[in-house]
């Protein structure tokens, strides 16, 4: 099989455990092109991704907890 042949396979495997919901952090990262050709990521579930998601999230909790605190001492 050529490697384009390799690729493409690789991509229909990928595609279907995206499609079957069995993708696994740090494999996929799924991208379109605008109209300029600039990149738009659609998905993606990258470690860094799901990481930054994961410190977003506690930052949020956090500064609820804080604004809680506040409202109560008042």
């Amino acid at each position: 099989m050529s490697d384009f042949g390799k690729r493409l396979d690789e991509s229909l495997k990928q595609v279907a455990d995206f499609a079957e919901g069995k993708a696994k952090p740090g494999t996929y990262r799924v991208t379109t092109f605008n109209d300029d050709g600039k990149p738009h990521v659609v998905a993606d579930f990258s470690d860094e991704f799901l990481a930054q998601i994961d410190a977003e999230i506690a930052a949020e909790r956090e500064l609820e907890k804080e604004q809680s605190a506040k409202a109560q001492s008042v």
